[in-house]
């Protein structure tokens, strides 16, 4: 048992209390953001070295024995997912102090960002399906807040969509959480497939986990499960929809892994089918309506749609392969969508709008965000030597082994489609003369976060083979679903 599993949690709900406490001292809040979040990105990349030297971490919280008490798990799947939200939020966080205008909504922004942050981490950590659940309303409502921080009435709207999807989604959650328990009298998760495992032939059992997609879909905007998405991407402040497609939709998709890879082992055959053309699907249409778009923040919020069908695609091949070619899909694109999300919010802050029709000559503006734009639209696009082409053509290897020849023909009509639509809109922006000239150039506190991302998805790409090792190892892990339930029962 590690006291490290334990601060990932902790650390951000600490500094959202004591941000909100010090929410009229400037100075103090700054000291409290920066300790933070350089803390829990310490402690994440520690947790993630550990659980690779030793294994599968467990932290049992009071000292109560699984699966009476309330456990916290970190294999190689979480250790991923914390160090590459611990990324994207401290760009994030950066990216707000040039973005938010005022100090004050800096005083309610952060305490909310670092809630959000806490229960990010805490749904990466659980060992208990009701506090996935808990985990995911904290998200909702922290987000929510966030969206609807400046009082805009589209962000309100926006908002209003959001809380739809979430009531939704937490009614199905709680059905699916109530039929599971009733079948198994349990909700720890190890402990779950260890009682389920025998009656997989149980027609309860197969509902629940439809249940599980239909949630875990929603919240990851699978079609035709989308609808809340694109309003909300291109309503939200910038370093919120940042946030939402580099990591907070993956979640949705984390949630299928660790359910399908763990719970549900013996009924992956079984919906194997139904989560390919689920992909292919969401693959397709999302791009469709990225091409159509003239907003910059709407098309990249189709184009998220349109990603997480790649990445449920190599979920759905339910190979060690696949599912490695799936988290590093789920890295780079994070790494990616953040930078490209966060372009946009510095044309929003030049211009007031992110229409790309209103922007353009951005090269002579600013041959920095040119080039940075440059970087995250190549590898969105899945051009070498970014680390989008290693996404791209691992999840299209792995389908190819695996004979799944429709969907990876799918994969490459509609990534051909992705790079029209991206290359178009650099053009538009960053080339095209435009009528008006901005009243300036794009701020330095804006342009640092876009760099690091954009320079961070050359990195990968260049240096990809210790990455694919990792998530190769992770999907390895998550294939001997045994290690897990040992882990977390044999500690009792």
């Amino acid at each position: 048992m590690t006291h490290l599993l334990v601060l990932p949690v902790l650390i951000p709900l600490t500094a959202a209390i004591l941000l909100l406490l010090f929410r009229f001292v400037p100075m103090a809040r700054h000291v409290v953001i920066v300790v933070a979040a350089v803390s829990v990105f310490v402690v994440d990349l520690i947790l993630l070295s550990t659980i690779q030297s030793e294994g599968i971490q467990t932290y049992r919280l009071g000292g109560w024995p699984a699966p009476f008490g309330i456990i916290l798990v970190g294999d190689l799947l979480s250790g991923i997912m914390l160090v590459l939200a611990s990324i994207i939020s401290v760009c994030a966080l950066f990216y707000s102090f040039g973005y938010l205008k005022e100090d004050g909504q800096r005083g309610v922004f952060h305490p909310i960002f670092f809630f959000l942050w806490s229960g990010t981490n805490g749904t990466f950590l659980t060992g208990d399906i009701f506090n996935l659940f808990v985990m995911f309303e904290i998200m909702l409502i922290s987000i929510y807040s966030l969206l609807t921080l400046l009082g805009d009435k589209k962000q309100v709207e926006a908002g209003l969509k959001l809380i739809s999807m979430g009531l939704l989604s937490s009614a199905l959650f709680l059905a699916a959480v109530g039929g599971i328990y009733a079948f198994a009298g349990t909700l720890n998760m190890a402990d779950l497939a260890v009682k389920i495992k025998p009656h997989a032939g149980h027609p309860l059992i197969a509902a629940v986990a439809m249940m599980f997609i239909g949630v875990f879909g929603l919240k990851a905007a699978m079609m035709p499960l989308h609808f809340w998405l694109p309003d909300v991407h291109s309503s939200a402040p910038t370093p919120i929809s940042a946030m939402l497609s580099g990591i907070l939709i993956k979640v949705g998709v984390y949630a299928i892994i660790r359910v399908f890879c763990l719970i549900f082992v013996d009924l992956q055959e079984t919906f194997q089918v139904f989560i390919l053309t689920l992909a292919c699907v969401t693959m397709f249409m999302g791009a469709m309506g990225a091409v159509a778009q003239t907003d910059l923040k709407r098309l990249l919020a189709y184009s998220s749609v349109s990603q997480i069908g790649y990445i449920l695609m190599g979920v759905g091949f339910f190979s060690v392969a696949g599912m490695g070619a799936a988290l590093f899909y789920i890295i780079s694109h994070g790494i990616i969508k953040a930078a490209l999300f966060m372009a946009a919010g510095i044309l929003k802050k030049m211009k007031g709008t992110t229409e790309m029709s209103a922007h353009g000559n951005m090269i002579k503006i600013s041959p920095m965000y040119t080039l940075f734009f440059l970087i995250a639209v190549a590898g969105l696009g899945g051009i070498p030597p970014s680390s989008g082409f290693f996404m791209k053509f691992q999840v299209i290897k792995a389908g190819l082994d695996g004979a799944f020849y429709a969907p990876v023909a799918v994969a490459l009509v509609v990534s051909l489609f992705t790079l029209f639509y991206l290359v178009q809109s650099w053009q538009k922006v960053c080339l095209l003369e435009q009528k008006e000239a901005p009243e300036s150039g794009p701020s330095i506190k804006l342009l640092i976060p876009v760099g690091v991302l954009a320079l961070l998805c050359l990195v990968l790409g260049i240096a990809a083979d210790p990455i694919i090792q990792l998530t190769t190892a992770a999907s390895q892990q998550l294939f001997t679903p045994e290690l897990y339930i040992q882990a977390v029962l044999g500690a009792m």
